[in-house]
């Protein structure tokens, strides 16, 4: 390590890390981009990665980051995703979590919010859905 340490060197070590480990991500092509509280985003071939401000990077891409994108993205209510886009349990449809709620895939609907606050998101351009799940701090699990 060299003597003069950039604090930013931290996300590059994230991100050369998550692309190894995601080699589908493709390449990248956008430039790293600082986001709110601390984290950042790097934009990829085929999705963009977010580094959360705590540690750890996601990714989103398709539809959902379309979706996520035109409601703020990081900078909107959902903020930072918590985990990778993954198949929902019947292998139908798709998903990824974020701080503050939830946004599916299907192919007969495309992408939409599952989660959350019921005023995460505002936009008059979603139809309104119910809420099917909550995304909640995480319960301690008691032991018998």
């Amino acid at each position: 390590m060299s003597a003069s340490y950039n604090g930013l060197d931290v996300f590059g070590y994230q991100f050369d890390r998550f692309a190894y480990e995601h080699p589908w991500i493709g390449e990248q092509i956008g430039e790293f981009m600082l986001g709110p509280a601390g984290g950042g985003v790097l934009e990829y071939t085929n999705a963009t990665v977010f580094a959360l401000p705590e540690g750890g990077a996601h990714e989103v891409h398709g539809a959902i980051l379309e979706w996520y994108n035109a409601h703020g993205g990081p900078y909107g209510p959902l903020g930072y995703p918590i985990c990778d886009e993954k198949p929902t349990p019947t292998g139908y449809g798709r998903y990824n979590l974020f701080e503050n709620g939830a946004v599916g895939w299907l192919p007969e609907s495309g992408a939409f919010p599952i989660g959350g606050s019921s005023t995460a998101v505002t936009d008059e351009s979603v139809e309104e859905v119910d809420v099917v799940s909550v995304i909640s701090e995480p319960q301690t699990r008691m032991s018998a």
